[in-house]
């Protein structure tokens, strides 16, 4: 697993030229791994596998924040732990994305989405998901609607205060905890159909190390809320997401994996 994030991690995207080495890269290792991937015009691409109900969308973005100069990646030992450093938003949700196409749906129809951009536009932060906004009118256009969506991204660990009250100029532990082991988290909920959604998936599989919270922002399951129930999932990493020493340990994907699947 450490490999393929590595292999990702490490090569460039920019979301607002829409250019860099990982879409490559992505397009070469899916085929490898039996998907038979396409790109639209706007350079998404698209995995659909399987046919039939339930059917179910799942997406992840591989831009790169464009406030990361270097990207970089290793891997350390921590007793019998294993932790991976370095760019990992959203390398992580995109391997993790990778995984789910390879071996497709239990039953019925998955498409399988890795998004051109999604992260802030340089001099234009509020610009957002701009890529899920292209996806959304390509399927209502051909008249396709999913059951539900899950965007696949890696997250924040457990917020110190309510959304509303975060001060984001403070440092990162006064709006985290950092001592937060909880592998997972189902949030980004917009419309009260889609966190109904989230609460029983998250009760189905029956596990503390995934919980459910109300924290919503800058994330594709907004844009996707347009078309279908969507929510966003994805294990939790340490440190400043438009920074390159983000931390998480291998236990967290290996959680968000076994998740995912049983959906």
């Amino acid at each position: 697993m450490v490999g393929g994030i590595k292999g990702i991690a490490r090569r460039p995207f920019n979301g607002d030229k829409r250019i860099g080495s990982r879409h490559a890269y992505l397009l070469d290792q899916l085929t490898k791994r039996g998907c038979k991937p396409k790109v639209d015009r706007y350079n998404n691409i698209w995995v659909v596998k399987g046919s039939g109900t339930p059917f179910r969308l799942f997406s992840s973005h591989y831009d790169v924040d464009p406030r990361i100069r270097q990207l970089v990646f290793r891997y350390q030992n921590d007793g019998n732990r294993r932790i991976m450093l370095g760019v990992l938003d959203n390398a992580v949700g995109c391997y993790i994305n990778m995984l789910l196409a390879q071996k497709g749906p239990k039953k019925g129809r998955a498409i399988y989405i890795f998004t051109a951009s999604e992260e802030i536009k340089r001099n234009h932060p509020r610009m957002f998901a701009r890529s899920a906004r292209e996806i959304v009118k390509q399927l209502k256009k051909r008249k396709i609607h999913p059951d539900y969506c899950v965007t696949v991204d890696v997250t924040y660990p457990k917020l110190l205060h309510p959304q509303e009250n975060l001060n984001w100029d403070q440092s990162y532990e006064k709006l985290f905890d950092v001592n937060d082991t909880t592998h997972c988290y189902v949030d980004g909920f917009s419309r009260p159909v889609s966190r109904r959604l989230g609460v029983e998936v998250v009760k189905r599989f029956k596990s503390p190390k995934v919980a459910v919270r109300d924290f919503h922002g800058h994330d594709e399951a907004i844009v996707y809320d347009h078309l279908c129930p969507s929510f966003a999932f994805g294990p939790v990493v340490y440190g400043h997401f438009d920074k390159p020493e983000q931390m998480m340990p291998l236990a967290h994907l290996q959680t968000a994996l076994r998740f995912l699947r049983r959906l």
